[in-house]
């Protein structure tokens, strides 16, 4: 008896361990998020942006999420709105931009 409440024990530790899948708002966020932490990173200093909104698909197979951004950009004089795209890995640490 006292070794299967053990186990049961264990289960339920080993089950609240499991990170939680983000779904909905909180996912498109952290999308957000992430391409926002890797245009800081890769773009020229002075370049001021705005990531506005994504879209975004999926792909179980890969584990990464296909994603397209509206990003407002401002550049010396000029601005302009685009899209860009990029390939964020499921654990939110890759981001691969596709042209």
């Amino acid at each position: 008896m006292r070794y299967c409440l053990t186990f049961v024990l264990f289960l339920l530790f080993a089950a609240g361990c499991k990170p939680k899948e983000l779904s909905g708002t909180a996912l498109e966020n952290k999308l957000i998020e992430t391409m926002d932490n890797h245009l800081k990173q890769t773009l020229q200093p002075g370049v001021k942006f705005t990531v506005k909104d994504v879209v975004y698909y999926p792909e179980k197979e890969k584990k990464d999420y296909i994603c397209n951004f509206k990003v407002d950009m401002h550049y010396e004089n000029k601005d302009t709105t685009g899209t860009v795209s990029a390939v964020i890995s499921n654990d939110f640490k890759k981001v691969e931009r596709k042209q």
